[in-house]
Order: structure tokens, then sequence, then C-alpha cells
């Protein structure tokens, strides 16, 4: 539904594009059409779609460095769902081990790595320096001199050139790896902190409470610096940083609201303690007035129960597939399984693993 738009399968992922990366392209592209000046918003325009398609296509860098970390280490990987800043990662439950810190760390480490090569092709090349400031450069009037590359005489890179064109990609790849390296759900380095806390046994199942803190903290810093740059300095950007701390805070409490669907509990069942037998509750003096489910309870009940559903379809189906290819594998041997039978058993064995090592 959120992800309406499917690109194939990538080296094992799959990978979609999720609303948001729509609604960004769509409202930067009505933005330009709508400048003050009809000449202004056709020259804008253009210029729009042109970095547009290089944010696209740092993207897709970005998530195939994921894809092939994954693919190359033998990593399951959850679908991709592109929005404007990398994959748009859903709460779920950590793997163990250092192979997904791996396939976490890819992304970042290639954007930064074509940031810093794109940087230092244009000052020894041209001259021109790259945008180091993640919030753009300061505002020209123009929203397309945001990534623009400074030449060696001050002045932009002129509109459509080759400079501009490199320079912006460099920005844009800049941007991916600023931004995932926030320690907090949907961003990489999210990521790289829950599969890191999860390979820790004395930090306690579910991440512990450090990951949603860190979550936590950082989208009120976020939200304190969008007011800051939004009321001090009168800048959209700080709007865009608003919406990120909402976006990652929304994350937290539904991860927790799916933990409680899940039955994910550390005083019991429904928060009892059962510990003592049933007698903390027949001791207890206090009555309970009849519970009357809300409409938006009952509604989060249900799409609860189908996800369980759904989970369960497919843990049925995975174990389906997987007596077939075991009994294969008795009959005939490793040497007759194919590519995609190989990478199911190898990816359904390590997420197998990677379970019974969480119930430790």
């Amino acid at each position: 539904m959120w992800s309406p738009i499917r690109l194939g399968r990538w080296f094992g992922t799959t990978v979609r594009v999720h609303v948001f990366l729509i609604l960004f392209v769509v409202g930067k592209l009505l933005m330009a059409l709508l400048a003050t000046r009809a000449e202004d918003g056709v020259r804008q325009l253009s210029q729009t779609l042109c970095w547009l398609s290089l944010l696209l296509a740092a993207l897709a860098i970005h998530e195939l460095a994921h894809a092939l970390a994954a693919y190359w280490l033998g990593v399951e990987q959850e679908d991709v769902h592109l929005w404007p800043l990398g994959n748009l990662v859903s709460p779920a439950a950590s793997a163990r081990g250092s192979e997904p810190v791996m396939v976490a760390l890819a992304g970042p480490v290639v954007s930064g790595a074509l940031f810093l090569g794109i940087g230092l092709g244009l000052y020894f090349i041209a001259g021109a320096t790259t945008v180091w400031n993640p919030f753009g450069n300061p505002p020209h009037g123009d929203l397309t001199d945001t990534g623009a590359p400074t030449l060696a005489d001050g002045s932009l890179a002129s509109p459509l050139s080759r400079v501009w064109f490199v320079g912006w990609f460099g920005y844009l790849n800049y941007l991916l790896f600023v931004a995932n390296l926030l320690p907090a759900l949907p961003f990489d380095n999210g990521r790289v902190l829950r599969a890191y806390l999860s390979s820790h046994s004395d930090t306690s199942s579910r991440d512990s409470i450090y990951a949603p803190w860190m979550a936590h903290a950082f989208a009120a810093i976020l939200f304190l610096g969008g007011l800051a740059r939004l009321v001090i300095y009168w800048r959209s950007d700080g709007v865009t940083l608003i919406l990120l701390a909402v976006l990652i805070e929304w994350l937290v409490r539904t991860e927790s609201r799916m933990l409680e669907d899940g039955g994910y509990f550390e005083d019991g069942v429904f928060g009892y303690d059962f510990s003592e037998g049933y007698t903390s509750l027949e001791n207890s003096a206090a009555k309970v007035r009849p519970y009357r489910e809300s409409a938006v309870r009952r509604w989060r009940r249900r799409r609860s129960e189908l996800r369980r559903q759904r989970r369960m379809a497919r843990e049925a189906a995975e174990e389906q597939r997987m007596d077939e290819i075991l009994d294969k594998l008795h009959r005939e041997g490793r040497a007759a399984l194919n590519d995609e039978e190989q990478r199911f058993l190898v990816r359904v064995s390590n997420r197998y693993r990677n379970r019974s090592k969480s119930q430790d």
C-alpha cells in the first residue's frame, strides 16, 4: 500500500518505491513550476528534474551497495522501500553478528566515498569546491543553487554545466551519508546500533532500552534544531528537520505497539507477574471495571492479527519450501541445488540461527 511501485529484485533484495519518495518528487516539481515568473518556472523545472534524477541515481547506488553486501555475505535483507534518504526500514527484530552491521554500513560507506572522490576530483581538476553544509549553499533566491559547487572565483557553477552536474551528485551523496549517520531508525546507523546491541547478551533482549531512548533523544535534538532554524533564521529546512523528528518518534512508538501486540512483555503475560502463581491477583482487593475497547484499539488489534496471520503463512510456506530443498539435498546432493535454492537455504538457515541466538 505505502510502496506501490516495484523495481524488481536487486541481488536477491526486493526494491520498492515508497509513497514518500513519490510525494517528495512531485512536491519539488510543483515548487519549481510555481516560480514567481513564468520564465523562472520553466528554467527551475528543468534544473529540478536534473538534480532529482541525480538523487534517484544516488539512492540506487546507495541501496545497491546494501544489496551487494547482503548477497556477498549471505545475509537476508528485508525489502527495500526507497524514500528520499535511503530505505524507510520498518521496526523489526534485530539480527545478531557482524554481518548485519557490515550490510548496514555498506550504503553510507559507498555514499561517503563517492562524495570524497567527487570533491577531490572537482578541486584538483576544475578548482571547484563541493558543498559541505548539509543544508546546502546560503539562499540565493534559486532552489536549484542548493547543491551547486563553488568555482575558484567564488561564483556558483552555471546551471546544467558539467561541473554543476558532478557537484550536485556529490552533494546528494553527502546528504545520504550524513543523514544515515543518525543512530535511529529508519537510518542505517540505527540498524548498526540495533545489531550491535543485539550481539551483546548482557544488554537484554529486543535491543535493550538503549536504542529506543537514543532514538527519542535524537528526535528531540532534530525537533529543537528545526524549530531554531525555522524561528530564528527563517530557513525552510527547519520544517524538514521537524518532519524527520516526527518520523523517528513515530517509528519508535510504532515499534512499542508492535511489541505489545506481539506479546513481548518483560513482566509476564499482559503485564502481570505470574512467578508466584495466581495468588497475586486473588489477593488484590482492587476491583476493575469492565474494559471497553476503543475503536482505535480494535483497529490496531485487527491489524496486529492480520500481521500475525501473514507472518505465520509466510513461515509455513518457507518451512514447506525448506523441506522440499532438504529432501532434494538428501536425494541428489548439494550439487543438484540451483542458485536460488542455495540462497534460500542459506537465508533461512541464518534466520533460524539468529532466532535461536536471540532466545538464548
